[in-house]
C-alpha cells in the first residue's frame, strides 16, 4: 500500500492543484505550479522511489499525464511537453543522487 501511494500520490496532488486552479477564472496560480510546485514534486518523487526503477517510471508517467492533459484541455496553453521533460530529468537526477547515497551508506 505504501508503494502504491508513493506512485500515485504525486500525480493526484498535481491533478488536484490544476483542477482547483481551473475553477478560479482569474487565478494565475498555475504559473506557480509550473515553475515551482511541479518540479519539486518530481524531485521528491525521485527521492521516494529511489529504490525501484519500475515504480519511478510508472510514477513519472502518471505525473506527466496529470500535467499534460489537464493543462492542454482546461488552459489551452499549448505544449507542456518541454517542461515535463525537464521535470523528468530533474526527478531522474534526484533518483540517481539519492540512490548513490543509499548504496554508499
Amino acid at each position: 500500500m505504501k508503494k502504491f501511494l508513493a506512485i500515485i500520490l504525486p500525480s493526484i496532488i498535481i491533478f488536484t492543484f490544476i483542477w482547483i486552479d481551473s475553477m478560479i477564472p482569474e487565478s494565475k496560480n498555475i504559473l506557480l505550479g509550473i515553475f515551482l510546485l511541479f518540479p519539486l514534486i518530481f524531485i521528491i518523487q525521485g527521492y521516494i522511489c529511489s529504490k525501484l526503477k519500475g515504480f519511478l517510471i510508472l510514477g513519472f508517467f502518471l505525473s506527466s499525464i496529470a500535467i499534460i492533459l489537464p493543462i492542454s484541455v482546461w488552459y489551452n496553453m499549448g505544449s507542456m511537453i518541454t517542461p515535463v521533460i525537464i521535470y523528468i530529468l530533474l526527478g531522474t537526477l534526484s533518483f540517481f543522487l539519492f540512490n548513490k547515497k543509499r548504496k554508499s551508506s
